[in-house]
């Protein structure tokens, strides 16, 4: 919730929020790191983004990979650069060795 309120619910990758109609607003949080097994991610503040629905179900199925210098900043949030790493050598890179595996058995 913190993220989320740092950022004002704003997208660190598009700047997009969702407006609710009783005019509150909507973003996600993300855990670059995942929580859980197997990827045992802290829940600390510089292994979380704040991410629209669209741009979270993309970092969760490793559709994308993130560069630092592409996420919006926020004053007492600092995304750690060892999340951003595991993200795009496990998670994202998970997902391109699924993809040739599916290619090479079609």
């Amino acid at each position: 919730r913190r993220v989320k309120l740092l950022h004002n619910y704003e997208c660190q990758m598009c700047a997009g929020t969702l407006l609710l109609p009783d005019g509150s607003r909507y973003a996600e949080g993300h855990h670059l790191q995942p929580l859980g097994t197997p990827h045992n991610g802290p829940d600390e503040l510089g292994n979380i983004l704040c991410l629209c629905p669209n741009h979270h179900a993309a970092c969760d199925l490793g559709a994308i990979k993130l560069l630092a210098d592409d996420l919006q900043p926020a004053v007492g949030h600092h995304v750690e650069a060892r999340y951003i790493d595991y993200h795009n050598a496990i998670v994202y890179r998970s997902a391109i060795a699924a993809e040739q595996v599916d290619v090479a058995s079609s």
